[in-house]
């Protein structure tokens, strides 16, 4: 069962950001609006922002393995690097560098609308095996 990133989050939704389509093997997620309340005082997308960019690509890259073991990869550990402020629409993408039956480790990067790197992350993701919400509705 595919679904799509509105579905999955609830929270993405809020913040205006949607999956478009990406090379095999990455995911991406565009921002196309920084809207007043996701700024910090620069003013420039919160660092909140940008991580859950980072956190939510990663956590969708693992899940999109083929042989993923679950449709569900949590975070376990995530660390990020911000280059510039991120301002205006936003690009998020991400992919999996390894992974095992259990664990996945990925890499991601967010880009502005002129493609200049803002921030750059990776993290390790555990596959979620118990069901979710997303799997108990019909």
């Amino acid at each position: 069962m595919s679904t799509t990133l509105s579905e999955r989050s609830a929270f993405m939704r809020l913040l205006g950001g949607m999956q478009v389509s990406a090379p095999p093997g990455k995911v991406r997620i565009h921002l196309p609006h920084m809207r007043e309340e996701l700024l910090n005082q620069l003013p420039a997308a919160h660092g909140g922002v940008l991580m859950t960019l980072l956190d939510s690509v990663m956590s969708r890259a693992a899940s999109e393995l083929p042989d993923a073991p679950s449709q569900t990869a949590v975070t376990v550990e995530m660390s990020s690097r911000f280059h510039r402020p991120g301002r205006g629409a936003l690009l998020a993408e991400g992919w999996v560098v390894h992974a095992s039956r259990s664990l996945c480790s990925c890499a991601a990067q967010v880009t502005d609308e002129d493609g200049r790197l803002v921030v750059t992350g990776s993290g390790t993701f555990k596959y979620w095996l118990a069901p979710t919400k997303l799997e108990s509705t019909p």
